[in-house]
């Protein structure tokens, strides 16, 4: 099965099924019922009014290594980075929420993926978490494989890459790219899933043009092609049970999806501000019926640090 192609949803459970037709939040966990999402919020029929569907083309935006490029004694930060702190509130700008969501995205997220090869082939999509150069997959190498790399999608720079571990319950792998001479990678920046819920309410009463809805792009690339495609939509639920490439999942973000093609496996699904609140795992349906499934961030973030500790 190619990495690259969204697998769809063999089976949904009953329970999972209810769950798509009330929008509903596991209420056994204290928590999770706390940040259950409101009635007004969980309107399928809600979209943006664009969809990106071509490709944008974005040599130069990003240079490939760091953000502060040739700052000479610049720290470059190794650890696994945590869960932005607080509400993430988007602010909206005159020239509206699309453009706003785009350029976002381009500079928070698009500027840290990269295409993971194998032997120079396109196998994944991987994110830059770290300035040392530590990529969160999906696609889960052996130990040890060789000519691995990583290339950036925006700049087209390549970097070896070498596999410091899986971990095959999350199904995710950390790599390490090699070969900046000490500069700093360009990483995606971090959200976090487990404040959706409080930092849409803020936006919904700072923003008229953002009736509630919990907003989320998921952002796909293929092959080695130097640009992103936006599938944009909004969450339905936070904890989703589907079974996806012949296994089940638990806990995963569903987002109904404005899609001219399913999402990507691996790729990031980003908030209006551009910062990555999942790692997309597969969907169903189609065109504007498609729902996407994602593993939140700070749960691959846990998983990232495990593996980066040698506990995984």
């Amino acid at each position: 099965m190619p990495r690259l192609e969204a697998t769809h949803v063999e089976e949904i459970d009953e329970s999972e099924q209810s769950a798509r037709a009330e929008d509903d939040v596991d209420t056994r966990d204290g928590e999770r019922s706390s940040r259950a999402i409101p009635e007004a919020w969980r309107n399928k029929g809600f979209r943006f009014s664009v969809m990106a569907a071509a490709l944008i083309l974005a040599a130069g935006l990003s240079f490939g290594v760091g953000r502060a490029f040739g700052l000479g004694d610049t720290a470059v930060l190794s650890a696994i980075p945590a869960p932005l702190r607080g509400d993430d509130v988007f602010v909206e700008s005159p020239e509206g929420i699309a453009k706003d969501n785009l350029s976002n995205i381009t500079e928070s997220t698009g500027q840290g993926m990269v295409h993971v090869l194998s032997g120079g082939t396109s196998v994944g999509i991987g994110l830059v978490l770290t300035e040392s150069g530590k990529v969160l997959t999906t696609y889960q190498p052996s130990a040890g494989a060789a000519n691995l790399a990583a290339e950036y999608v925006f700049s087209r720079k390549t970097f070896k890459a070498k596999v410091i571990g899986v971990d095959p319950a999350a199904h995710l792998a950390l790599l390490q790219m090699e070969g900046s001479n000490g500069r700093p990678f360009s990483t995606v920046t971090v959200g976090n899933s487990d404040t959706i819920v409080s930092s849409a309410a803020v936006i919904r009463q700072k923003s008229y043009h953002v009736p509630g809805d919990i907003l989320a792009t998921a952002v796909s690339t293929t092959g080695t092609q130097d640009g992103v495609s936006f599938n944009v939509g909004n969450l339905i639920t936070l904890n989703a049970k589907v079974t996806l490439g012949g296994l089940t999942w638990t806990g995963l973000m569903a987002s109904a999806l404005s899609s001219a093609q399913p999402p990507a496996i691996g790729g990031p699904l980003a908030n209006p501000n551009g910062h990555v609140i999942g790692i997309m795992v597969g969907s169903s349906g189609s065109g504007l019926d498609t729902v996407g499934y994602a593993i939140p961030i700070n749960s691959a973030l846990s998983a990232a640090a495990q593996i980066a500790s040698g506990s995984s």
